[in-house]
């Protein structure tokens, strides 16, 4: 069995070191063949230097292009058949690394670590953010989907670098729109619970830009592929306002309620036939190449 192991870092001193040596402790004696690519992000601290001293292969990026455009970087040069990514801040237990590669050796295209633990949850403002992006991608897949923004899984190379580039979010986004074109191409996905681990060093995420971009990449992923879904959640939106307004209406009796009625529900209709036109449009032109 072979894996290239890609971790993307941004000033991840604290961390990167302790990754590493978990790795290999985890590895020796093993059967597994395997490489560990270190992708330095535009770092200013020591990251790249610690990785080079632990035997990682390192390539540097100039500038800081996003977690997902690090994980491009590594992945186009991994050389072996099973492409792992973990982060380099000590969140993921890469111990679980083992037992992912043999289920992928079923068949599966891609392994995800469903973060589970305290650590996982104690954020309690990200915790409603998470539970939409993750309802909204249920609704769209129609696959429960457990953990869609894990940074713990195994790909199949070949599976993913199809999609590198043109489709995939260099963002912190890549991992949920990864989790998402894979579920709707139709490939064989399969999800493993993981204990979440607090992580060494400060995050790089920054909650309202990277939760905008996230819900940008998942309306684009959804058009892309299924437009009729997203203008379906739209309606249903629009419609559930419009029956607000119209139990408000009942009490006031205001005929400017009832002109918010008569607007969410003509939205609602236009956005339904949106929808279907595009759909309509879409399946012509798959069928049409």
């Amino acid at each position: 069995m072979e894996v290239s192991i890609v971790i993307p870092a941004f000033n991840e001193e604290k961390g990167i070191g302790l990754v590493l040596d978990n790795l290999k402790e985890t590895l020796k004696g093993t059967k597994i063949r395997y490489e560990i690519i270190v992708v330095d992000d535009g770092s200013s601290d020591k990251s790249a230097k610690i990785a080079r001293q632990k035997k990682a292969k390192v390539i540097i990026h100039p500038k800081n292009s996003g977690y997902g455009a690090a994980l491009q970087t590594g992945m186009k040069v991994a050389k072996y058949r099973y492409v792992a990514i973990t982060d380099a801040d000590g969140s993921y237990p890469v111990e679980k690394i083992p037992e992912m590669l043999k289920l992928m050796d079923k068949g599966f295209d891609l392994i995800i670590g469903a973060r589970t633990g305290k650590f996982y949850r104690y954020l309690w403002l990200k915790q409603p953010v998470r539970y939409i992006f993750k309802l909204i991608a249920e609704f769209v897949t129609g696959v429960a989907i457990p953990d869609p923004n894990s940074g713990l899984r195994v790909y199949r190379k070949s599976a993913i670098l199809p999609f590198l580039n043109y489709r995939t979010c260099r963002g912190f986004s890549f991992s949920t729109s990864t989790t998402i074109i894979f579920l709707l191409e139709g490939k064989l996905v399969e999800f493993v619970p993981i204990l979440y681990l607090p992580r060494k060093g400060k995050s790089k995420v920054k909650f309202i830009r990277d939760a905008l971009r996230a819900g940008q990449i998942l309306a684009e992923t959804i058009v892309y592929y299924n437009p009729f879904k997203l203008f379906f959640l739209i309606t249903l939106i629009f419609l559930a306002v419009m029956l607000i307004f119209l139990i408000g209406y009942f009490f006031t009796k205001s005929s400017l309620v009832l002109l918010f009625i008569a607007l969410f529900f003509f939205s609602a209709i236009l956005s339904f036939y949106l929808g279907l036109t595009l759909s309509l449009f879409k399946k012509g032109n798959v069928h049409e190449n």
